[in-house]
């Protein structure tokens, strides 16, 4: 007996120092399959230094002088969208510099030469698939309108009064702090855990009712993260109606379906 006993207290250690180094290794894996065109975009503007001049100190913009609006935009204060209209106009800002229209209109272009911080055009040091990454990626921080029109604009208005985003990330992008969890992390909408996840229509509502799915809550590895997890997911019974369920199904849909977006489809539709 006390062999044993020595025995399985030896496995308990050699698993706990495997998982100790495995631990980051798991973790960057599914960080990598969490990976989706919000997620690297935010990646690319670190890189590329977007956020120097579009971040800003304790939320205030920074100072252009001769500028339209006398200041460089601030991601995710909403001012981004007085310059940029639409998601073609915010790739030709990222690859050019600015809109086609600006650049050929004279009166346009001498107020851009005015202006002491300007745009760098990025066409030449950014791959097409790095500034769609971007495109996405300030579209999401800035609220520009989801495809899928109105079911789509109404789910997303949803997720955010009901605080979805609060945890699932912008654009229920994911990859926020999940302390305990597989990975580290709460899953998104985009990347590949969602379809591990979710896999048709009846367990999202499952989900979003319950706080769970029955199937997954019977898998024992599972279950053991679940129960050590910080961030649970809440249940919201019956405070969600059916026509509330079908506008958050569009909208994860609609980003899904986004061109070169997520590493996936959802599948089943309607209300069953």
């Amino acid at each position: 007996m006390a062999r044993a006993l020595r025995r399985l207290a030896a496995l308990v250690l050699a698993g706990a120092a495997v998982g100790a180094v495995l631990g980051p290794a798991r973790r960057a894996l599914l960080w990598r399959w969490e990976l989706n065109p919000v997620l690297r975009g935010r990646l690319v503007a670190e890189r590329q230094g977007c956020l120097d001049c579009h971040r800003g100190e304790a939320g205030r913009e920074i100072p252009n002088p001769g500028s339209r609006w006398g200041t460089v935009p601030r991601f995710q204060g909403g001012n981004a969208m007085m310059y940029a209209t639409s998601r073609a106009e915010l790739e030709e800002f990222i690859r050019f510099g600015a809109p086609r229209a600006w650049l050929d209109n004279p009166a346009a272009a001498a107020r851009l030469d005015a202006q002491r911080v300007r745009m760098p055009a990025y066409g030449e040091r950014l791959g097409a698939a790095e500034i769609a990454d971007l495109v996405a990626w300030v579209a999401a921080v800035e609220g520009v309108e989801p495809a899928g029109g109105g079911p789509a604009v109404a789910g997303r208005a949803l997720a955010r009064e009901q605080g979805c985003l609060a945890c699932h990330g912008i654009e229920g992008s994911g990859g926020l702090p999940n302390p305990g969890s597989l990975g580290g992390f709460v899953p998104g909408f985009l990347g590949r855990n969602f379809t591990d996840l979710v896999r048709d229509r009846a367990e999202f509502d499952e989900w979003v009712r319950d706080g769970t799915s029955s199937r997954l809550a019977g898998n024992p590895l599972v279950a053991w993260f679940w129960r050590r997890q910080a961030l649970a997911m809440p249940a919201y019974g019956e405070a969600l109606d059916e026509e509330q369920l079908d506008a958050l199904w569009g909208w994860i849909g609609a980003l899904r379906a986004e061109p070169g977006g997520a590493a996936g489809t959802v599948r089943g539709g309607g209300s069953g």
